[in-house]
């Protein structure tokens, strides 16, 4: 009766929750006060006591933590019953006790003895009694959460402190209490409590694993390698050039084969698995602690300087041998963990260096280790989900793809493992035993042809960057060429590998593809290659996992054969689908006509294109980046080829609507890899476009003849009239996508969020690194868009082109410390030029319009400078200047030539002239220089005539005020190009008063004998450049030059002087040269070499 009124009481506690909180105190005293009265013999009654103090902690909660005379009389209360309890021999009452301390340091965490409560954990941590073990680990899983180290320091101390061990199945002295709670994981049969171990375990090793790496490591590898049986490894048959690799494998198997004492004796399956998932989440904790964990050199460094500290590069052999460990068991479960381990060691330290091999990487020493490890999935007796695991983890394709196997024989080895397993794709259901359903089977097929598409991909790339490697090698040293031709070996080698299956792999690739098409269609087309109508709904996870690499593959297989080779059987005996599981589902009365290779590749187009447009339309939320990815190369390999091209160019509602999806793919992907990765399609959608307009204008042009050229009608958008139909017009979606780009990026563009508070006017936002890439992609973009127009239909266009390129070079032109031109200034500037040359802006028809919006954007350039509300805009002169200069030189010259438009930008000039950062300067000559040489001379003459004069003055203050440092000293020298070539290009009869201007101010700046050994370097840099342009102007107007040095004896006897002196460098170089033939023979040779 007793019991039963407490555990009333105590339901009823629980249900009031806060409004309990007035009957607290004397509940509490009523509980402590049965507790020291009420026999321990009595155990229901203690159990019931035990809820009744869990329900009033929990209903005191937070207040326990406070320091008020009656909430510190609570607590002792709180803690004296804990005391009394965990005294009482009922183990079930012990589990009421530890429930409740949990509950006292979840609230109040600094007023519970830490130390011994760890204490009494431990010592039940074995007990008899499941619900006891059930409180003790769950008590361990919160205290974890908090102070992870703290609990397993309390415990390891505590062992030590005691004589003897607490249980004899529990060895804290020696493994810890993580080593403890794996061997309690590897008896406990229950679920719930394993559960809990196992989220303990994880929570320890989250806050610890980086610190105590060793320790870690070796109770994960104690664990593996407690039951390995290595002699009873499933064997693989092999050809005689993989003995050599199974010898190497041997060091593997026998390195640590002395009977010595583990912690575990055969630990189960599941600890097993459970203790290799551990291995990877310690690989992912110390990637998120630092780079040094998987750089060796660096790794060995810092431990040299503190040898307590620990990184997992240095453990790497212990990583490779605990994922062999489990590839190799005879569990399925184990074998599925160990591969997958043995795929992130892989991914994680392929690319970590060799430090005493330059060249090479860490884990080629491992080769055969990873070979060993990957050879029994690959046997006939494996079960179709290791097959699977081993492709579809991409382990084997990732080993080879990873680069870590130079050498050809091997990467045979390695690749002979992926042709097994083709070989039993290409067998087909029948030879598969009948103990696995048919979705198994189909998880194997798509899982192989996936590794295989993953190493052909990586071919491809190789082969594609091995110009440039050699471009590289090329200008580096003879080692240099030696590693490069390692690097091609390899790449060519394991094209050349792939290439013997390619054949067979294509029409794989293809059967899978037709299959993932028909699963998006109703059920009555439910059959497809690969599997059946009943396996629908299994097979259906396989394809989406598979099908984005396989694609891509198929494309670069199509791009390789630039759509030309068709197989002859194509269409005739349906090879295209091998003998696989469901041929059964097409017999001979189904099968297709023969097709023409024109109807196959058309075929095929639309296969991958239908197959990217329906992902790419709705990719759901948590499709992986990596398939849009792929999806998106997979369209610009296709576009790459002119035959796809031509049909992408040839069907502009086809081009419009794969727009249209790009364009809502960018709203959606907030990714710049996949915003890239589609403007790239669409800069390809683009170029296919122009060549089917220009195409079909010089068809036109040939079959009309060159004398009805006026009558010819107009191709591109707009025709006649200029118009743009808004979702019909190839144009316009192009320009809404770039639009999308650039205001997403530069919100200024927009001409509504102008006047918006959040977007400053005149307030330059500095891109990140991606957001440059993207603007550049688009401006690049915008510039090729008239080239698709009918001349009226570029007019119509040309506004807001201008509007975006002039409005990304206003935003973006600010100075940089270097004094190079910002990224998105010089994609700006290019986007201008390509538009400027544009064949549009001087035909016939829209010649006019062109001239008179090129003028209107030159205006707008130019009113950069001007105040805009009071303020100066701090823009980038040189960029402006530069962005004129263009105009000036890339527009016809009825543009520019305008009196009112040139005379402002002849004063811009005059005005950074003036400038004094020399920079600016040099940048401004050098602008000059090229409009000073344009070959129309109603452009250059006026800014000669105007700016001439300014430079040759400046020039002669020069001889005053010497140049101090190297960019003044640019400066001079480039003054004095600009002014050497207006005298080459002066008519005859002004040249000799060029010449006569300019050998002064030559003659100024050299210096006599003794004033060259105490100049500066830059006015000794100066001396000689003077000194070399007068050796040259000298000969060439010799009448001038005679005549000057006539008329003025000063400047003849410098001149004679600095002539002279450099005779006696020279004489002085050449006498120390003769003293040291050996040195200076070694020296040039050097120079030579380089």
């Amino acid at each position: 009766l007793q019991a039963w009124a407490l555990h009333s009481l105590s339901l009823i506690v629980d249900l009031a929750g806060p409004l309990y909180h007035v009957h607290v105190e004397p509940t509490l005293s009523l509980v402590l006060t049965l507790l020291l009265t009420v026999p321990p013999t009595y155990a229901e009654v203690h159990q019931s006591l035990g809820r009744c103090l869990n329900a009033l902690i929990t209903t005191l909660g937070p207040e326990l933590q406070g320091s008020s005379t009656t909430v510190s009389a609570l607590r002792t209360s709180c803690l004296l019953a804990c005391a009394v309890m965990q005294d009482n021999p009922d183990c079930l009452v012990q589990a009421q006790a530890i429930s409740c301390l949990q509950q006292l340091h979840m609230f109040a965490p600094r007023h519970v003895n830490l130390s011994s409560l760890v204490s009494c954990l431990c010592v039940n941590l074995c007990s008899s009694y499941l619900l006891l073990r059930r409180a003790v680990v769950a008590c361990l899983r919160q205290l974890v959460q908090r102070e992870a180290a703290e609990v397993s320091e309390y415990a390891v101390a505590l062992v030590k402190e005691s004589r003897e061990d607490f249980t004899p199945d529990v060895n804290i002295r020696e493994i810890g209490l993580e080593g403890a709670l794996l061997g309690l994981l590897d008896k406990e049969l229950d679920q719930r409590l394993c559960q809990d171990i196992k989220e303990t375990l994880t929570h320890m090793l989250t806050s610890m694993a980086v610190e105590k790496l060793s320790f870690w490591l070796k109770l994960c590898k104690d664990v593996l390698a407690a039951s390995a049986d290595f002699n009873t490894v499933a064997s693989v048959d092999t050809t005689q050039e993989e003995e050599t690799a199974k010898a190497d494998d041997a060091s593997v198997l026998t390195s640590d084969s002395d009977e010595r004492f583990h912690p575990f004796s055969n630990p189960r399956w599941s600890t097993r698995v459970f203790a290799a998932e551990c291995v990877c989440k310690i690989i992912s904790q110390c990637e998120n602690a630092g780079s040094a964990h998987f750089d060796i050199t660096l790794a060995q460094e810092r431990k040299q300087r503190d040898s307590r500290d620990d990184f997992l590069v240095l453990h790497l052999a212990d990583l490779i041998r605990m994922a062999f460990m489990a590839a190799t068991d005879h569990s399925d479960q184990l074998r599925l963990s160990g591969l997958q381990t043995l795929l992130i060691v892989v991914r994680k330290f392929a690319a970590v260096p060799e430090p005493e091999f330059p060249g090479h990487v860490i884990l080629e020493q491992y080769q055969a280790n990873v070979g060993a490890a990957l050879r029994p999935a690959f046997a006939p007796e494996t079960p179709p989900d290791v097959t699977a695991k081993a492709c579809q983890a991409s382990v084997c394709s990732a080993w080879i793809a990873s680069g870590v196997v130079s050498d050809l024989n091997d990467l045979r080895r390695v690749h002979q493992l992926l042709v097994s397993s083709l070989v039993k794709v290409q067998a087909g259901k029948e030879a598969q035993s009948q103990q696995y359903n048919e979705s198994t089977s189909t998880m194997e097929i798509l899982a192989v042809l996936k590794a295989w598409a993953e190493v052909y991909i990586v071919a491809v790339e190789k082969q594609k960057n091995q110009c440039d490697a050699h471009n590289h090698c090329l200008k580096t040293a003879h080692s240099a060429e030696e590693s490069y031709r390692d690097v091609t070996s390899s790449a060519s080698g394991l094209l050349d590998l792939v290439q013997a299956d390619l054949g067979t792999l294509s029409k794989l690739w293809l059967a899978a593809l037709q299959d993932f098409a028909l699963l998006t269609l109703p059920s009555e087309y439910a059959c497809g290659t690969f599997y059946t109508a009943e396996t629908i709904e299994n097979a259906r996870p396989h394809y989406y996992n598979s099908w984005a690499l396989i694609l891509y593959a198929t494309a670069l297989w199509l791009t390789s054969t630039g759509f030309v080779i068709v197989d002859p059987d194509e269409g005739v005996t349906n090879l295209s689908r091998p003998v696989t599981p469901t041929t059964m589902c097409q017999d001979s009365s189904t099968r297709p006509l023969v097709k023409s290779p024109e109807d196959v590749n058309t075929d095929r187009f639309h296969l991958i294109l239908g197959i990217s447009v329906e992902f790419l339309c709705s990719p759901r939320s948590d499709a992986a980046m990596e398939n849009i990815i792929a999806c998106l190369r997979a369209l610009q390999t296709l576009f790459d080829v002119p035959w796809p091209r031509s049909k992408i160019g040839g069907d502009q509602e086809l081009g419009v609507e794969l727009l249209n999806v790009l364009h809502r793919l960018i709203l959606t992907r907030e990714s710049p890899d996949i915003q890239l990765a589609a403007l790239e399609v669409v800069r390809l959608i683009l170029f296919a476009a122009q060549e089917h307009v220009k195409e079909k204008r010089r068809s036109a042009e040939v079959d009309d003849g060159a004398a009805e050229k006026e009558t010819l009608p107009e191709f591109g958008e707009g025709k006649d009239t200029g118009g743009l139909v808004p979702g019909k017009s190839l144009v316009f979606a192009t320009l809404e996508l770039c639009v999308c780009i650039l205001v997403r990026q530069l919100p200024q563009l927009n001409p509504k969020l102008t006047c918006s508070p959040a977007v400053q006017s005149g307030k330059h936002l500095l891109l990140s690194e991606d957001g440059i890439r993207l603007v550049a992609a688009a401006l690049v973009i915008l510039s090729d868009v008239p080239a698709i127009c009918s001349p009226e239909g570029s007019v119509s266009v040309l506004p807001t082109i201008l509007y975006l390129i002039v409005g990304v070079l206003k935003e973006t032109a600010v100075k940089l410390q270097d004094g190079q031109l910002p990224l998105t200034v010089a994609a700006s500037l290019q986007a201008l030029k390509g538009l400027l040359s544009s064949p549009m802006a001087r035909a016939e028809k829209s010649r006019t319009a062109w001239t008179d919006l090129l003028r209107s954007a030159l205006v707008t350039v130019l009113d950069c400078w001007d105040q805009v509300d009071g303020l100066i805009q701090e823009l980038d002169e040189v960029s402006l200047l530069t962005a004129v200069t263009v105009f000036v030189m890339s527009t016809s010259p009825e543009v520019t030539t305008i009196e009112c438009l040139q005379n402002r930008c002849i004063e811009k000039f005059k005005i950074t002239l003036d400038s004094k950062d020399p920079l600016v300067q040099y940048k401004c000559y050098q602008l000059l220089h090229s409009i000073f040489q344009h070959p129309n001379k109603t452009v250059s003459y006026p800014y000669i005539h105007s700016l001439a004069p300014s430079i040759v003055g400046k020039l002669q203050e020069a001889e005053k005020a010497k140049p101090e440092n190297a960019a003044e000293l640019q400066v001079i020298q480039e003054g004095i190009k600009v002014v050497t070539a207006l005298t080459a290009t002066a008519e005859e009869e002004h040249r000799p008063h060029l010449v006569a201007c300019l050998l002064p101010i030559l003659i100024s700046f050299l210096l006599d004998e003794n004033a060259l050994f105490s100049a500066t370097n830059s006015a000794k840099n100066l001396h000689e450049f003077a000194l070399q342009n007068l050796m040259q102007i000298g000969p060439q107007y010799s009448s001038v030059f005679k005549k000057l040095m006539a008329s003025s004896p000063t400047m003849k006897a410098r001149l004679e002087s600095a002539v002279k002196g450099n005779q006696e460098s020279i004489k002085v170089k050449t006498a120390k040269h003769a003293k040291n033939p050996g040195k200076s023979s070694s020296i040039q040779l050097k120079t030579n070499f380089l």
